[in-house]
């Protein structure tokens, strides 16, 4: 398998020619590795004037510093994306330093400013992307185990998801989706080798029904999964599904904070009565510091904080409560459909249909804000 899932060329259809903008020959040493590795064309330009014919049509367009001055005076229309590019050594290994391309960029519409080979995983993602045509799928967290229904659900929509489990102490969520029999990649293994993985091959390895994807423990070799191995695979699942949910451990891990990083909600499911919104204060305060899109999720006959707990939160947030974005009726048929593939109809079905779409959706800062300052429900 580690040979398998080792670096490896991105295949896809031939994407169109990007363009690399530049003189510097330790700049094309630098990007022309990358390209290789995601499967993206790139042609070098050695003078502005070149680019003229092809500035708008190619997917991406990287620029040395070197040339940037020539670009602005050609005064070439804006487009997307468009990024102006360095390497440490020619700004002497100082990070900081970039702030002093940013005055080039704003004049020449950039979209953004990357030193290399600090920003080597960054650049490689877009170019992979590029390269398929896609944009990364959404990733939802959940806290308590839940998941397995948002993903469940969304798969039966015809849609591809991928369900990562990255509690190692808990049951498997494999056995939960009743595919722990089933033949396929799982941690710790998925944690060998180094570079990007091939999105499609990833899928095509994994214990699988119909749409869903499970990406859980291996019990006989139960360990933590590292935060390197699992943004690796969060790539290549984003790039390849349609939908990515992670479960995550109340402990909070490495690997845990990244998938908080990379969510657009985390969503804490909550029981009825005040020891499950005591025990959620712990979950909080694990997770608040990594994302403000963190909200409630109220199973069977719980109720928004029933006896006035005080919730932990991050920074200013400290002292107000959640907002509570959804409700899920108990249903004791909930885990033997989920083992068989299916969710709930009626009531149940779409709750759970219409929370993953509230969870999938982007949020703004301002909208958790006033969500939080209301206490209103999603």
């Amino acid at each position: 398998m580690a040979a398998t899932l080792d670096r490896t060329t991105i295949t896809a259809a031939p994407a169109a020619e990007s363009l690399l903008v530049t003189t510097d020959d330790r700049l094309v040493e630098a990007i022309a590795p990358l390209a290789a590795t995601a499967g993206h064309p790139l042609r070098r330009i050695h003078h502005p004037h070149d680019a003229e014919s092809h500035w708008q049509r190619a997917p991406l367009v990287l620029v040395g510093p070197d040339l940037a001055p020539e670009c602005i005076a050609c005064d070439f229309p804006p487009r997307e994306p468009l990024l102006l590019c360095t390497t440490m050594s020619w700004l002497g290994g100082d990070t900081d330093d970039t702030s002093l391309l940013w005055p080039m960029a704003i004049q020449m519409q950039a979209t953004g400013v990357v030193a290399l080979p600090d920003a080597d995983d960054f650049l490689t993602d877009l170019l992979i992307r590029t390269a398929l045509d896609v944009e990364p799928a959404p990733v939802i967290t959940t806290v308590a185990g839940h998941g397995g229904a948002a993903a469940t659900d969304a798969a039966r929509d015809g849609r591809k998801s991928v369900l990562i489990d990255l509690d190692h102490t808990g049951g498997g969520i494999d056995t939960a989706a009743g595919l722990a029999a089933q033949p396929g990649w799982r941690w710790p293994s998925l944690a060998i080798g180094t570079g990007p993985l091939d999105p499609e091959r990833l899928l095509g390895g994994l214990p699988k029904r119909g749409g869903l994807h499970i990406i859980g423990p291996d019990p006989r070799n139960p360990a933590e999964v590292s935060a390197d191995a699992f943004d690796r695979v969060l790539r290549a699942a984003r790039l390849a599904a349609d939908l990515v949910v992670v479960d995550l451990p109340r402990t909070r891990t490495r690997a845990a904070a990244a998938a908080a990083v990379a969510a657009r909600s985390i969503a804490v499911a909550l029981g009825p009565g005040p020891r499950s919104w005591e025990a959620a204060r712990s979950v909080t305060a694990a997770y608040g510091l990594h994302s403000a899109h963190l909200g409630v999720v109220l199973r069977g006959d719980a109720e928004p904080n029933p006896t006035g707990v005080t919730w932990d939160g991050p920074h200013e947030a400290d002292r107000r409560e959640p907002p509570v974005w959804g409700a899920v009726p108990t249903d004791r048929r909930l885990p033997a459909l989920l083992r068989q593939g299916r969710v709930p109809r009626g009531r149940v079905g779409r709750g759970i249909r219409d929370l993953t779409t509230a969870l999938s959706t982007p949020r703004s800062r301002g909208e958790l804000a006033l969500l939080g300052q209301a206490g209103a429900t999603r």
